[in-house]
Formats: C-alpha cells, structure tokens, sequence
C-alpha cells in the first residue's frame, strides 16, 4: 500500500540525525568565508540527488538576492563523463574531474545507497588525497565512502527507495536551514563593480554608519509626533495616530529630520490647528532624543563603557586600514557639528578623519545633512572615480552618484549589530548604491575588493 511506504519513510526521516545534517549545514556555509568550490557527485537516482542538491545551492540559496554557493555536480558534464568513462575507465571519470577542477580546502559531497559504488569511493579518496572535506549522504551499512567522510549521516533504511526519497529531503532540509542562517550572515553584496584601482577619498557618514549612539531613535520620534497630533485631534485613536506617524517617519528616513517635522506640521494643519514652527518640533525632538542617549554619552565619559558598544562592528578597523591605505577620509552629519565632535572623539573615531569632521552649523537650513556633505565633496574637489562615500542614508547615496562616486550603503541592523536592516537595503539601493554591506567586519575582503588586491 501506498500509505504504509510512505509511512516507513516517514519514520525513517523522523528516525534521522539531524545533529549531523546541521554540523555538515555548517561546513557548507563555511565556504562563504574560505571561497571554496562545493562538488557533488553519485551513481543513477544519486546522481540526479547530486545534481538537483547543487541547483538548490546555487539558486535556492539566493537570500534577498544575494548569490548562493559555488558549486558543481560532477555527474552534469555528460560530454566529459562519457569521454572520461570510454577512453579510460568508469571508475575514474569523478578522480579525473576533481584533480582537473578542485583544489586543497574545496568540500565533495557523495550520495550513495550502497556507499560502495568505485568511481563515487575513488572521487572520495581523492578528495581526501588532496585536502579536501568529503561528506556523505549514504544508505545501509555506508559501506567503503562511509570511513572516507568527514561528516556522514545514514538514512536508516535497507530499501534503495526509500533512503533516496531521504536523501532528497535531507538536501531540502540542509537548504531550508542554512537559508536561516544565511539571512544574518552578510558578505558584500555587489551592484556595480568599481574599478579596483583604489581611492584617495572616502566620506563617511556618522550615524547609524559609524556610530550607533543614536539607535532607537524612532522611539523617541514617533511617540513625540503622536502626542502632537493627538493635542490637535481629540477625536482620533492612539492606534491611529502612531500607525499614521510611523508611516511618514518611515517613508522620510534617510532624509532630514526637518523634513519630518515639516510633514507633522501639515498634518496638524489638516486637522484645522496652527502648527509651529517645523524648527521648534526639530528642537523638542533632539532634546529628548540627547535625553535617551547621554546616559550612553556619560558612560564613555566614565569608561563604564566601552566604545565598541555603540559603534558599527568593525568601523575602526575599517577607518584604520583606509588610513593605511593613503585614504584622506572626511567625516559628514546632519547633528550639530558640536556634538558630531565629541561623539566621534568619546567613539576614539575622529583621529582618523585628517580631511575634516563636518556637521551643521547654526545658519544651516532645509536639508542640513545635503549641505554638508554636498559643500566637502564642492569645497574639497572630490568627485570621479577616487571618491568612495559610505552611508546609511538616502542623501548620501544620491549624492555619491551625483559625484561620480562609489556608493556604499551601510544598512547595518543597528539594534542586533549583526545582518541587514532590510527596510534600510531597500531604500539605499532605491538611491543607487553600488554595493551593500551589514557592517566592518569583513574589513580585509572590502578592501580587497576596493583596491584590486588578492584575497
């Protein structure tokens, strides 16, 4: 009967060590830091699982569109297997490949339900010969390949079918878990490659790119507006009011804060009420906000904190290899310049911006954060090819394009500090980023592949 076999590979699933298949989910993910090759190969309906495992870790591995792994099914080059099996022998077409296309470090993955099939055994000695990681997805007793892997995991049948069925499920549920792990797990996404011969100028943006100081700061905005617009309108609901806040605050982030305020005031309006001035809300605003973080200020200032708490994982590393690299690095915000100051010298930032720390001037206004970055790049003769501008707002995006800069967008989850804000990412490639990161952290990869060097 059809449902006493399914059954039976039910159980077998359920019976299954899925200890194992997350150790060998790991091993595979480590091949987004060493760049290794993954290769697949098996014999019959293991080829097919070989095959269809690496379709699903080039393509079903894509988390928010980045790619997914290196990989090749040894089985799928049917031209040079049959060449391989006629001229010399079957037993040797997966040697010849892995000797022709693998290197020390790379990782093979071998399906097989009797674990004794000669050209899979012989592909796992040689692998192993060559410094390779071999892990298998075997059946029965794991027969020769089952000493030959690294990591193995056995599907707990005797029937041929039923442990292929297994192995199939346990290529999707590998995938399905490394997925999860894979969405906080960011290297550079590229957009545009730059030209890989360097930059002499790079312009940073402080909050939210270097500095974290400022996280939470929609908790301070948010309810502020809302209990503005509920002054003006007695007859609406919190619920209401905070959804209708969080949309606009959402929708103007990465603009100035002016502009948000500016958009409260129009709201008030519509409800018959005279609104202040757009510049007073901005003044309230930044003083509960310097309420909720100098409690973090004072901390640097006692050393009862340490700076790396609030800034982006590897910012100073990253600040450190530029200056070694000849780069004259500026420092932009749209915070008073006073404040930008203090923060970057308590942060122990601002000894590497020999170009200038630059924030807004009481005279400043519409859009502060525009003027100042757009009156460095004038003022300093920055644009073109040598200008690398990195941020995490809108602003500086556009202007980096603007420039004929590279534009790197910080979208760093500020409240985790690990993977990717996605509503950040989405706005900063709407501007035009070139390239994406989470944070610092890879500073020697970035860097690499700023200035053309060998990983």
């Amino acid at each position: 009967m059809i449902g006493e076999y399914l059954k039976r590979v039910a159980d077998g699933l359920c019976k299954t060590d899925a200890e194992v298949l997350e150790e060998m989910g790991r091993h595979i993910i480590g091949t987004k830091k060493t760049g290794a090759r993954i290769f697949t190969a098996g014999n019959g309906g293991s080829a097919a699982t070989a095959s269809h495992f690496c379709n699903d870790l080039i393509k079903g591995c894509r988390v928010d569109g980045r790619t997914g792994f290196a990989a090749t099914c040894l089985c799928d080059a049917m031209p040079v297997l049959t060449c391989l099996a006629n001229d010399f022998c079957y037993e040797d077409v997966f040697d010849v490949m892995l000797r022709t296309h693998a290197k020390a470090g790379d990782k093979l993955v071998v399906f097989s339900g009797s674990g004794n099939s000669p050209n899979v055994v012989k592909a796992a000695q040689t692998a192993k010969a060559m410094g390779m990681e071999v892990l298998g997805l075997l059946g029965r007793d794991g027969g020769k390949l089952k000493p030959l892997c690294d990591l193995y995991c056995i599907a707990p049948t005797l029937s041929m079918e039923e442990l292929e069925d297994m192995h199939m499920c346990y290529c999707h549920a590998l995938v399905d878990y490394m997925r999860g792990i894979l969405a906080d797990m960011w290297d550079m996404e590229i957009i545009n490659f730059c030209s890989g011969t360097g930059f002499h100028s790079a312009l940073l943006d402080f909050d939210g790119t270097v500095s974290l100081l400022r996280e939470g700061w929609q908790q301070v905005m948010i309810p502020y507006f809302v209990e503005e617009l509920s002054a003006a309108d007695k007859t609406a609901s919190n619920e209401d009011l905070t959804g209708l806040v969080t949309d606009f605050v959402d929708f103007l982030t990465g603009k100035q804060t002016i502009f948000q305020c500016m958009r409260l005031c129009e709201e008030i309006e519509k409800r018959g009420v005279k609104a202040k001035d757009p510049y007073e809300y901005k003044a309230e605003y930044l003083r509960r906000l310097h309420s909720r973080i100098k409690n973090r200020l004072q901390a640097l200032k006692d050393k009862t904190a340490q700076p790396s708490e609030y800034l982006a994982p590897g910012a100073l590393e990253f600040l450190a290899a530029l200056k070694d690299k000849g780069v004259k690095l500026y420092l932009a915000s749209g915070t008073d310049e006073v404040n930008v100051l203090e923060e970057a010298r308590l942060l122990g930032a601002d000894k590497f911006f020999d170009g200038g720390i630059f924030g807004a001037k009481d005279d400043m206004k519409g859009d502060v954060k525009e003027s100042v970055i757009r009156g460095i790049i004038e003022k300093k003769g920055l644009g073109g090819e040598g200008l690398l501008v990195i941020g995490d707002g809108y602003v500086e995006i556009q202007l980096a394009k603007e420039f004929g800069g590279y534009a790197i967008a910080a979208a760093t989850d500020e409240v985790r500090k690990k993977g990717v804000n996605a509503w950040k990412r989405k706005r900063l490639l709407a501007a035009g980023a070139d390239m994406v990161i989470p944070d610092f952290v890879e500073t020697e990869r970035l860097m690499s592949f700023l200035f053309g060097q060998k990983k």
